[in-house]
Formats: structure tokens, sequence, C-alpha cells
């Protein structure tokens, strides 16, 4: 049987985004486990220069690109022409074993202006990896909605996307709205996001962690970002409970502020300076690293799950469907509120109630053999797809179940 050595990932973001960069490792990570160490991984990334880490980076077709640039590469796309970027990617794909989609939520559109990004971005990706014939497995996403600016744009966008999927050996999704959007499609699988995933094979450390710290909240890290395409009622609301959890933190505990992304237009660092917050504002993994918090509030859901990984609690304010499949995945729904409508008082309560934080780590324990029996069988779909037999030590795990048709 042929080694699988050359594996594509496609559609990563930038490392600027410390959530995205993260779901890149953890995939590089994933696939390492299923096929060896010495695998040679090639990432087509939007921002190629923020992975030097990794020995083979490409840009991605048309959002590498900035200015004229990528107003010359979209045209070009939208005429059916391919670009020098595109050429390189179909020639790269065509020696790969295998291609995979990192996991993510970007396979979605709630306007005319997303619907061009998705198909001349993402879209345009996963046409590459059809024609390229090969397999092809896309880790847990959170897929669609795909509007457009009429119903009439809106159902041929949907219809694209799900037909640009349709025909690869499997679409891990992360939530039941996305596995609904999908449901015409018979290769798709229901699994955790990444992170919840990983936290099933660390556990073990990560419960040491826990275990090492006390269980009284002294102090609190909190992950803020601007408010999302929300109605005016919305992010009035949101920029009210937000300052109203930073000084109902402030008076019970240290707070510090701490950075998830920056640049690519998803600045927390700038929009920390507009609430008025000064000072240092150091990234979310210095701070879990070098002065960790007894607890996190995130309003990103890869920070929170990227403290859950040190060893911290997180209550996320969830501004999206995949903070609550996460959560609810976790066995830990109750950690989780929507960030456009939450309680500051409330959410204060529930980190400084007693026995808070063990209650937490308690709750999760009963996923957890869940979630490592899912994991396992994401490896084993990753290795079937390539052709390869289920190891023998994960032969016992069952088959993941494909939706019906």
């Amino acid at each position: 049987m042929k080694p699988i050595q050359n594996i594509v990932l496609l559609h990563a973001y930038s490392r600027r985004n410390s959530g995205d960069g993260l779901l890149v490792d953890l995939s590089a990570a994933l696939l390492r486990e299923a096929f060896g160490p010495r695998i040679r991984l090639a990432v087509v990334a939007a921002d190629p220069a923020s992975f030097p880490e990794y020995a083979d980076v490409l840009p991605a077709p048309v959002i590498a690109a900035s200015g004229l640039a990528r107003v010359t590469a979209a045209a070009g796309t939208a005429c059916g022409l391919a670009t020098p970027a595109l050429k390189t990617l179909r020639e790269r794909l065509t020696q790969a074993d295998l291609i995979v989609g990192v996991g993510g939520g970007y396979l979605r559109a709630r306007d005319g202006v997303e619907a061009i990004k998705l198909a001349l971005g993402h879209v345009a990706q996963a046409d590459a990896a059809r024609a390229a014939n090969k397999p092809t497995v896309y880790l847990p996403q959170s897929i669609g909605p795909a509007m457009a600016c009429t119903s009439t744009l809106s159902d041929y966008a949907a219809t694209r996307l799900r037909d640009a999927l349709s025909a690869f050996s499997a679409v891990c999704v992360r939530d039941d709205r996305s596995k609904t959007f999908l449901r015409g499609n018979a290769n798709v699988l229901r699994m955790p996001d990444m992170a919840v995933l990983e936290f099933a094979r660390a556990r073990e450390e990560v419960l040491a962690r826990a275990a090492s710290r006390g269980d009284h909240v002294k102090h609190v890290a909190l992950v803020l970002r601007e408010a999302p395409s929300w109605s005016r009622a919305q992010r009035e609301r949101y920029a009210h409970s937000t300052r109203e959890i930073i000084a109902l933190l402030q008076g019970q505990c240290r707070l510090s502020f701490a950075v998830q992304s920056t640049g690519r237009g998803n600045d927390d660092a700038a929009y920390y300076r507009r609430l008025g917050v000064s000072g240092e504002l150091p990234s979310l993994r210095h701070l879990l690293q070098h002065d960790t918090p007894d607890a996190v509030v995130s309003v990103r859901l890869h920070g929170a799950l990227e403290s859950l990984l040190h060893g911290v609690p997180a209550f996320h304010l969830s501004y999206e469907r995949k903070g609550f499949g996460a959560y609810d995945d976790l066995g830990i729904p109750g950690w989780v509120a929507n960030a456009a409508d939450f309680n500051a008082t409330a959410v204060a309560q529930h980190l400084f109630a007693p026995q808070a934080l063990p209650s937490f780590w308690d709750a999760t324990e009963g996923a957890l053999v869940r979630i490592s029996a899912q994991r396992a069988s994401l490896i084993e779909t990753l290795r079937c797809a390539a052709g390869m037999e289920a190891r023998r030590d994960e032969s016992h795990h069952e088959r993941p179940q494909l939706l019906d048709a």
C-alpha cells in the first residue's frame, strides 16, 4: 500500500487571529497522528507570511492578494480565468495523496459582499479540490447560510456551496444547523470542534493543570471583540453589557484584558482602545503562559477553548452557533450565553459561585469518553478516505455514521 506522503491543507486564514492559527496547528497535529510525522504538509493560507513555522505555505487564490492585485485576481476568477495562484494550487493538488479542509467557519455568507468573498475565496478552493479527484476530507466546520442580495441569488449560492462539497470523501460539521444546511449531502459527519477534540486527547494534562490551581477566582482574563453585524439595538446592548461586566469584575477580582486577534479586519486591541481600556494588552496565549488567570470570559470561541486547554475554566459569550455547539459537546451548556443579550450580573454570579471552578471540570467528565471516541473515528475517517486500513488499536471504535441523503 502506497504511504500517504503529500497532504494539502486548504482554507487556512492567518495566525494574527490566534484562534485560526490554533485550528491550523490542531489540524496539522491530527494529520501527523493519522499518517505519521514524516508527511509533507502544504498549507494554503490567506496570510502565508503568518505561518513561518510551516515549510510549505501557498497563497490562497484571491484572498491572499491585496489592493489592486486582489481586484484583478477576483475579476479573473469571476470570469473563469486561472490566476497564477490558482494554477499553482491546482498543480499542487494533483500531487497530493490527500486534501484536507482546515476546521473553522469560513464556508458561509450573510449578504451579497460575503457571498462574493465566499465564491471567489473559498468555493474556488473547494472546486479545485474537487477537480483534482483526490480523497478529500473537511475537518469540523460551521457551514452556511449562503445568503446573497436576493432570494434567487441566495438559493444559487447555497446550491453552489452544497454541490461543491457533495463529492468529497467526508465533510465534518460542528453544529446541528450546519448539518441541516447540508441535509441533502450523504457525506456529512457531526463532529465536535477541533479544539474540543484536542481537549479529549490532552485531558490528563489539562486536568492536572486545573488541579494545581485553587478553587477561588482571584484573577479573571477578559477577551473581547468588536460586535459583529448585528442590529443597532443588539450592538448597543452588547456595548452596555460589556462595560457592566468590566465594572463588576474589577470590583471583585484582578482583571486582565487579553487580545485574541489583530489585523485583517479583526483588531481586538483597537476595540479595547475605543472602550477606553489603556495599559498593556497581551495576547491571550502570553497571558495563559505567564500570568495564568483563574478563569476567562471570552467573546471569541477559540479564546475560550484555548483557555480550557491550558486548564483554565472559560465562560463563553457566543455571537454564533459554533459556541453553543462546542459547549454542548463539552457538557457545559451553563457556561455559555448569547453575547448579543447577556446578563453581566448573571455571568459574574456564575463565575464567583461556590465551587464553580471544580464543577466546570466535573461537568466535562461525562462528555470526555464520547469525544475521545469521536476523535478516534475522525482519524479513522481520514485513513479510510486515503485508502488505509484502520489501526488495530482503534479497530474497536465504531465507524462514524454518515447522514442519510
